[in-house]
């Protein structure tokens, strides 16, 4: 009966996995154990938004990659194909419609995600943010004028452009496809050279939440807040990896407040907000630095998490079955005890009963 009272041995040491390949089928099953089926369908149903602890266990079952769709902007060369217009038109409706290709007005912020699709975005569930590219004609054109080192020191905000390089610039903006440029922000790369007007348009502040989870200090949402004119659409451009762009709407009061959830790369990032004026062009405000928790070390700190949870589920699996063991064992040894007391307890009738038999038989001669 020894055996039934060995306490297992368990190690206390957390090995991590490095983030590997998973096939499609592999990830989503690794999606929906993480999430739970619950909060899964939620998501991808489109009832709610994924927090930023639920896009960093995304990230696991992704090898750290989110994929946000992409729009790349015509040249004026370029002609807008049919069906995005005749797309265009359903969305925004006759009256809208025209109103925004003459440039009258800004695309409804409600709208603003089916014009998108309209030009080939097919947004997936843990994408909160978009990725705008300028043509590689601009681009190109950008990077003869200026030349490489300062369209490099531009483009990733290290620098601002002086009033000349300004000028240069909006020549090889002047390349987009004009009517397209209506229903969409600027591309990340022409923000840059944007007036900078604070009085219409400001990022005031990015203030990212932290959070503790088991053992390990996580980053959260990162919330943008400013002013721009009463009830305008505000693009904030975020340049990490790759430039991003997400959009929110001014109250009455000009504030808005954006919350982002999906995690960045890197710590360092600068940020601009734009908005559309009542003339028809964009400003920005002055460029915005801040700083958060890297992406990449939030997802390798929730490798730690997860490896510590399956640790201490295993460790309370064991528990459970140390203690089954226990209770079965005192059971066994109640039961074994019980059958010997009856066995006892029946040897004795007998032995007893035999003697009165013993004693009611006659004596023979």
């Amino acid at each position: 009966m020894s055996a039934c009272w060995t306490t297992p041995q368990t190690s206390t040491q957390v090995s991590i996995t490095p983030l590997t390949y998973k096939s499609p089928l592999e990830s989503e099953s690794c999606i929906i154990k993480s999430l739970g089926e619950t909060a899964y369908k939620e998501i991808y149903k489109g009832v709610r938004n994924p927090t930023y602890t639920e896009h960093l266990k995304y990230g696991v079952c992704n090898k750290g990659e989110v994929k946000n769709s992409v729009i790349t902007y015509y040249t004026k060369e370029e002609k807008i194909p049919k069906g995005t217009d005749a797309c265009l038109r359903t969305v925004l409706g006759g009256g809208v419609y025209e109103k925004v290709r003459a440039g009258n007005t800004d695309v409804p912020h409600d709208l603003r995600g089916k014009v998108d699709r309209c030009f080939g975005v097919n947004p997936q569930a843990f994408e909160q943010a978009r990725v705008y590219k300028a043509p590689d004609q601009v681009r190109s054109c950008l990077n003869d004028t200026l030349g490489e080192t300062r369209f490099n020191e531009i483009n990733s905000g290290a620098s601002q452009p002086t009033e000349e390089e300004r000028v240069k610039g909006s020549i090889c903006f002047s390349k987009l496809n004009t009517n397209q440029s209506r229903f969409l922000p600027p591309p990340p790369e022409e923000v840059h050279y944007l007036e900078t007007d604070p009085n219409i348009v400001e990022l005031s502040d990015a203030v990212q939440e932290t959070q503790k989870v088991n053992t390990q200090s996580l980053g959260g949402k990162l919330v943008f807040a400013g002013k721009s004119l009463a009830n305008s659409n505000v693009y904030i451009y975020i340049y990490s990896t790759e430039p991003i762009v997400v959009t929110t709407k001014a109250d009455d009061n000009g504030d808005w407040v954006y919350e982002l959830n999906q995690p960045l790369n890197g710590e360092k990032h600068i940020a601009y907000a734009a908005t559309r004026t009542s003339e028809g062009k964009y400003v920005r405000s002055s460029v915005f630095d801040f700083t958060v928790v890297a992406a990449e070390t939030d997802l390798q700190n929730q490798l730690v998490n997860e490896a510590q949870l399956t640790q201490e589920t295993g460790r309370g699996f064991i528990a459970r079955v140390l203690v089954l063991a226990i209770v079965l064992c005192v059971t066994i040894i109640l039961i074994l005890s019980s059958f010997k007391a009856l066995r006892k307890k029946h040897g004795i009738q007998k032995t007893e009963d035999n003697q009165k038999v013993s004693q009611n038989q006659p004596l023979q001669n």
